[in-house]
């Protein structure tokens, strides 16, 4: 079996301890005067703890035809969709004002991305079939938006006296976009070039170094955050939710680019603080 591939059970307990956190995320920006959406956040910060906790009971070899599984899914797809359209009614606000959250409507827009792609499988699993994988191009449009989104929060929560670590994440975040770009382009060959060729294959391996690389630099300001050596203005599990949602991407990224599979092997899904 491919060491690449990610089981059933590593998938929902992926998407639910990264929904737990966006829902902790919600919940420390939001002001204290936010009573009834700090309280909503917090309801789903145990909702999708239930979850996990009951996860743990089935075992991890479990299929997406097994009735336990169906069954567990469709538990969780009323908490799933219930905490898209919650984040969804705040981005709202947002845009207009009329929310006291210290997030922006387009960190949400990533957020909500990612909760919409689990409704999708979600959508699947309780039906006991397999969801279709997503194609490459699908694949980077949502990932390379939460790598770019990574390195622009990761700039926006450093203090203004960390200077090499800013512009080193400045050095990330143009390279995010010059891939968004790229792979919009990319796109739009496939109107006529069937999927796979030389030049999007390569693409592939190029993304996949280079959120490598910004990975490894967000660890190293990880130790310097355990040891009290970068002033910023975050937590811990802010900062290490960019390692599970990395090691996802380049598993998945491992299929369209064979040189990644070695990489892709040895990450973790599991949150390094957290579990």
């Amino acid at each position: 079996m491919n060491r690449n591939v990610i089981s059933l059970w590593e998938e929902h307990l992926f998407w639910l301890e990264i929904l737990q956190d966006h829902a902790y995320f919600v919940r420390d920006h939001l002001s204290v005067s936010e009573v009834e959406y700090v309280n909503t956040a917090q309801s789903y910060i145990n909702l999708f703890g239930d979850l996990i906790a009951t996860l743990r009971t089935i075992p991890r070899s479990s299929n997406y035809t097994e009735e336990a599984m169906i069954y567990f899914s469709q538990r969780v797809w009323p908490v799933a969709k219930g905490y898209f359209e919650f984040e969804g009614k705040l981005q709202s606000l947002r845009i207009d004002n009329k929310v006291n959250l210290n997030l922006s409507p387009t960190y949400l827009n990533g957020t909500l991305a990612e909760n919409q792609e689990y409704l999708r499988l979600l959508r699947q699993w309780v039906q006991g079939k397999e969801p279709a994988p997503l194609p490459l191009e699908d694949l980077m449009d949502l990932w390379l938006e939460d790598q770019l989104g990574h390195a622009v929060l990761f700039k926006n929560i450093i203090d203004p006296i960390e200077i090499r670590a800013s512009h080193q994440a400045d050095l990330y975040i143009s390279q995010f976009q010059v891939f968004i770009i790229q792979n919009h382009h990319l796109k739009g060959y496939l109107r006529f070039k069937e999927p796979g060729f030389a030049r999007q294959t390569e693409f592939a391996y190029d993304v996949g170094k280079t959120t490598l690389e910004m990975s490894q630099f967000v660890y190293n300001m990880v130790i310097k955050y355990k040891e009290n050596k970068m002033l910023n203005k975050t937590t811990l599990r802010f900062l290490e939710h960019h390692f599970p949602e990395t090691c996802y991407f380049i598993k998945k990224l491992s299929f369209y680019a064979p040189g990644l599979q070695e990489e892709a092997s040895k990450c973790s899904l599991k949150r390094p603080s957290y579990h």
